[in-house]
């Protein structure tokens, strides 16, 4: 539809609900005033040569006035109220920004001032041109219209005059003069489509010069600006218009010396090197057609020289947001000979384009006597990013810093620049103009605020984007804590995490590692002393009449191990919960290597860095942690750690065989492995040989974990209710169903059901009924554990002979159902060299323990256990289980020197190295575990009270199993 059509519909619509002559109220509180030009009523007064024209058969408008001659015309207008806009809706071809009008406005009708109007111009015969413009000065009350002369053919008819309308400029702001360094924005009607432009006076329907629009266009000289609007392909129909604005940048002043090199070749450079000037897709990198590229993955160097003193740079870049972010370094020097490297500031700036992210450098205080600027190009990945854009010397504004403060309904915006004299603008939330800042700024809600800063005599600063969430549904800060726990060691600066460097030397410099142990942690001398044999492995022993863990070497060995030595537990999901964050910095931006894919981050992660200045890897998180790990006394690396850090021989570590990855033998609703899926046993050899022969002569390695928790507790509920098209284990239920009854009616005899036969069977859920359902269950839970237990242990062994079988590390619930239990222990018991528990107490349970043991006949680990407390905000592992740090260094002193002494425990591993998110892990959305469960926090700070506790027990650990000294015990019912 034709913009003038729009127009007409739009204003029937009007006069159908409002009198004549006023329209309703403009968005500026201003009446809304058409005239049609029916006649002359509405006019304030016209020359008496202009004429009404009725034009039969066009229905775009047939009414209009038209020049009656050779001389000036005038057509004058009044506004009921104030004059806020016009919008002259004329036919024939425009010439120039107006044709053969002028448009002026006054405040008393006396003294007019004339307006550079914005042009709209609409293909037909003859063309429909509007006349635009808007944001007039309070007290503008006339319009005048007038008509250079020249006759009426070469002057354009007038059909409609609207004063106080709404706007059809898709430029934020209307033509004519505009401070220096102001922004246009292009805001397309209809989300989705795209605006294409030309500065240089072509058709941007059809010029090779266009450009799409994807971010704000500065105005640093005379501007004339053409748009036209696409669609989503990109195809501009032949019914689409063209804009044209025209701007005056005032406020000019003389820059200082400098350099602004666009790059458009390398003739502002002293000397460059591995650097090639790149033409290619100019819409990725803001219709920029000429940056600096490397030519190979060596650094590629540009460097700049000057004759005055340098004092300041920024650098405009863009990499690309799929390959990591190595950013620009930069030096200087006073005579090119001797460089000292210098920090910049780096942010994003503005919105990634094809994942082409726009990335700012700059630093506003160069050292004294800097003549040369070299700049360092860096990037493993690819040659092709990054690619600098522009680079700009001395003339360059500060960018705008954020300061926010909270406030009773949200928060305060102060914004700031370090170049005196510059004016600041912003926008919130994507709006369509940038506004001038005058003070600080209220916030409500969750807010996107984008600002930039211009000096007269300088180029903009690049847009900076901040995200702020001012809303009251923060359930964590900006340092991943809690928002609403109070508790001592809250970090609430930047500054205390740079202060942590120190207090963290002082602290793990001042701790010992426990004396006597050999190399794996285990009791030096043993070996000798209670008769024990190297294996060369880790292997189970008997030790005075009680089954030990013994090291390669042959010493007693009692696992001390911490499960989840990894930040993974660290990364929470952030898409689509914003709000309940105060502040995550972006992923294009610098903390990009604090995410886990574009959704996840880890405050974790980006606590180190804030402490460090560097991100730590996960093999960094690792080694480090084994450090404070053998200081607090610990002797191993538990489960759900990175295994592949274990083999470089440190610290004794675990493996966890790849069932749990094997798709092909998963349950939907029911963990456990279906031993019965077609070629289970030949995609677990295959696998097998993959993942556990490399490593069978590996000293380090304790042992292979089965599986994690699986559902054995629910197999009687829930393996009759499955469907043999989907689960193999059911179509073995009723294949061994059918063998032993042979009729379906003798089935259902026995079963108390009424299937028309065994096929049925298949797909149906069978009630447990009777006590010969009871039994065949039972038959098939003793055939499944068997072939289960026993095809995993012969083919693992298969390929490793050397190293222990840890068992599927049990689930309390499965543990507390005697029957589940006995029927696992005594089938698992055949095959596992060891049975692990995750055993989670508040007591322990030594009966059920020993029962456990003698109907196993195999020692038991307790491969996962631990405590927490409520006191930073998070889930304690066990409720009411420890109030405050110490009583949980207490439940931990109980737990391990409880069950190390008893005769058939061998181990003893926590859960875990790092607290879990405060927001939930970020595999499990919204309702992710976010338990206080390690031994550090979010911010990197030692549980120290706690700690104290466990490294009292994991330094005396020998002495306690060897009867040496009393096993220790706090008793909470008198606290």
């Amino acid at each position: 539809m034709k913009r003038k059509t729009v127009w007409l519909l739009a204003y029937v619509m009007l006069v159908v609900l409002l009198p004549a002559h006023t329209y309703g109220d403009s968005s500026g509180g201003n009446e809304i005033e058409v005239d049609d030009l029916a006649d002359w009523q509405q006019a304030y007064a016209h020359s008496s040569t202009l004429a009404l024209r009725t034009i039969a058969g066009d229905d775009r408008d047939p009414t209009r006035v038209a020049s009656g001659g050779p001389s000036v015309e005038e057509l004058v207008y009044r506004a009921e109220g104030n004059l806020k806009s016009f919008a002259v809706h004329t036919y024939g071809k425009a010439d120039g920004t107006a044709g053969r009008l002028k448009f002026l406005i006054s405040p008393d009708g006396k003294t007019y001032r004339g307006v550079v109007p914005d042009v709209h111009e609409e293909p037909g015969d003859p063309p429909a041109v509007s006349y635009e413009s808007r944001g007039f000065p309070s007290g503008t009350k006339y319009l005048k219209i007038v008509f250079e002369g020249g006759g009426a053919e070469a002057s354009p008819e007038i059909g409609q005059v609207v004063l106080n309308g709404p706007s059809v400029a898709l430029a934020s702001k209307p033509s004519g003069p505009v401070l220096y360094g102001s922004m246009i924005l292009l805001n397309p009607k209809q989300d989705g489509d795209i605006v294409y432009y030309t500065t240089d006076g072509s058709d941007p329907r059809t010029s090779q010069t266009r450009k799409p629009y994807n971010s704000p266009i500065p105005i640093e000289g005379e501007t004339l600006l053409k748009t036209t609007e696409a669609s989503a392909t990109g195809e501009s129909p032949s019914s689409a218009g063209v804009s044209t604005y025209a701007y005056t940048p005032y406020l000019l002043a003389a820059p200082p010396p400098g350099i602004a090199d666009p790059l458009n070749d390398f003739g502002l450079t002293e000397v460059r090197a591995n650097v090639y000037v790149a033409h290619d897709n100019p819409d990725y990198f803001g219709n920029d057609g000429s940056r600096a590229v490397r030519a190979t993955l060596s650094p590629g160097v540009l460097v700049y020289r000057a004759d005055y003193e340098m004092t300041s740079f920024s650098v405009r870049s863009f990499y690309f947001a799929g390959q990591p972010l190595e950013k620009l370094k930069f030096y200087v020097s006073p005579d090119g000979k001797q460089y000292g490297e210098i920090a910049a500031e780096s942010y994003p700036s503005g919105f990634p384009v094809s994942n082409w992210q726009p990335y700012a450098y700059e630093n506003m205080s160069l050292p004294a006597g800097t003549r040369y600027l070299k700049i360092e190009m860096l990037g493993q990945a690819k040659a092709w990013t990054p690619q600098v854009s522009e680079v700009a010397i001395n003339l360059n504004t500060a960018s705008v810093m954020l300061a926010t403060s909270k406030t009773a309904n949200g928060m305060q915006a102060t914004l700031s620049t370090e170049t005196s004299g510059a004016r600041i603008y912003y926008r919130l939330n994507k709006g369509a103009n940038y506004l001038p800042y005058s003070g600080p700024i209220p916030l409500e809600g969750y807010v996107q605020l984008e600002a930039y800063a211009v000096n007269n005599s300088l180029k903009p600063s690049p847009i900076r984007s901040y995200t702020v969430n001012a809303g009251k549904d923060v359930l964590l800060d900006r340092f991943g804590q809690m928002e609403d726990a109070s508790f001592a060691g809250k970090v609430t600066s930047e500054s205390q995490l740079d202060d942590d460097a120190e207090a963290d030397a002082a602290y793990y410099g001042g701790l010992k590692a426990p004396a006597g142990r050999d190399a794996y942690g285990g009791l030096a001398g043993s070996k000798i002393k209670y008769g024990l044999q190297a294996t060369g492995f880790f292997a189970i022993q008997q030790m005075n009449g009680r089954p030990v863990m013994t090291t390669p070497t042959g010493n007693l060995y009692f696992s001390l191990a911490v499960n989840g030595v990894t930040a993974h537990e660290t990364y929470t999901l952030v898409k689509g919960r914003e709000t309940k964050f105060e502040a995550v910095p972006p992923y294009a931006g610098e903390y990009k290597p604090a995410y886990l894919g574009t959704d996840n981050f880890s405050f974790f992660v980006a606590n180190k860095y804030r402490k460090t200045g560097v991100f730590p890897t996960e093999h960094a998180i690792y080694m480090e942690a084994i450090e404070r790990l053998q200081k607090w006394g610990f002797n191993g690396i538990g489960g759900y750690s990175p295994e592949k850090y274990g083999e470089e021989g440190l610290f004794p570590y675990t493996r966890m065989l790849p069932l749990e990855g094997m798709s092909w033998a998963k349950i939907d609703g029911l963990s456990i492995f279906d031993i019965y899926a077609p070629g289970a046993e030949a995609k677990l050899d295959e696998a097998f040989a993959q993942s556990v022969a490399p490593y069978k002569d590996d000293p380090m390695l304790i042992g292979y974990f089965i599986g994690n928790e699986y559902d054995f507790h629910r197999f009687y509920a829930e393996v009759p209710k499955l469907k043999a098209s989907k689960a193999a284990i059911k179509g073995k239920l009723v294949e061994r169903l059918k063998a032993k009854y042979v009729t379906i009616e003798a089935f259902n005899t026995a079963w108390k059901t009424s299937f028309a036969s065994f096929d049925e069977l298949k797909e149906a859920a069978l009630p447990l009924n009777s006590s010969p359902a009871w039994r065949d269950m039972d038959e098939l839970y003793t055939d499944y554990l068997d072939r289960f237990f026993g095809t995993v242990s012969r083919l693992y062994r298969k390929y490793d002979p050397n190293h222990l079988l840890l068992g599927d590390r049990w689930i309390v619930t499965t543990f507390h159902n005697e029957k589940v239990r006995d029927m696992l222990a005594a089938a698992e018991g055949k095959y596992v060299d060891v049975i692990s528990l995750n055993y989670y107490a508040y007591k322990i349970e030594t009966d059920q323990l020993a029962d456990l043991y003698a109907k196993s006949g195999k020692p038991i680990l307790m491969s996962e256990f631990g405590y927490g407390t409520s006191e930073q905000g998070l889930a304690p592992l066990m409720k009411n289980s420890a109030t405050n740090q110490f009583q949980r260094g207490m439940r931990y002193r109980n737990y391990v020197e409880g069950v190390a002494t008893l005769p058939y425990v061998v181990g003893a591993n926590v859960f875990n190295y790092v607290d879990q998110a405060g927001l939930g892990r970020y595999w499990q959305g919204e309702w992710g575990e976010h338990y206080n469960s390690g031994l550090v926090n979010v911010a990197d700070r030692p549980y120290k009270d706690y700690l104290t506790g466990a490294k009292a027990t994991n330094d005396d650990i020998y002495k306690v199993i060897l009867g040496e000294r009393p096993k220790f015990y706090y008793d909470f019912s008198q606290k």
